[in-house]
Formats: structure tokens, C-alpha cells, sequence
């Protein structure tokens, strides 16, 4: 719900703040990327698992049987 939010927002917003509001983002990835951290199988997948849950946006293509 949040997420939905925060990008109707971003979608009003006028070009220059939508750039600062990506370079933020890109900062806090380059700043992710430099510190990885190590996650369990098992952690992994519960992260992941909204990704493929039923009616979700990589499982609205998919042919049922």
C-alpha cells in the first residue's frame, strides 16, 4: 500500500525532485551493493515469496492448466 503511495506521489512530482528522489535511491543501492549481506536459503525465499504469490505481477502471464 505504501509503495502504490509513494509512487503516485513521485508521478506528481516535477521532473527535478524525481531526479533527486532517484539519485537517493541510487545512493542507498550503490551503498547496498558495497556491503552485501548474507541470507539464509530459507530468508531468501520468505523475501521472495510475495514475488510469486497468486495474481502477482510475475505470475499474471502464466498459463494454468
Amino acid at each position: 500500500m505504501i509503495k502504490t503511495q509513494i509512487l503516485e506521489v513521485i508521478k506528481q512530482m516535477p521532473n527535478r525532485d524525481r531526479l533527486e528522489v532517484i539519485e537517493f535511491a541510487l545512493k542507498l543501492l550503490r551503498q547496498d551493493i558495497d556491503k552485501p549481506e548474507k541470507l539464509s536459503l530459507r530468508e531468501t525465499a520468505e523475501i521472495m515469496r510475495p514475488f510469486y504469490a497468486e495474481n502477482s505481477s510475475l505470475t499474471e502471464f502464466v498459463d494454468e492448466f
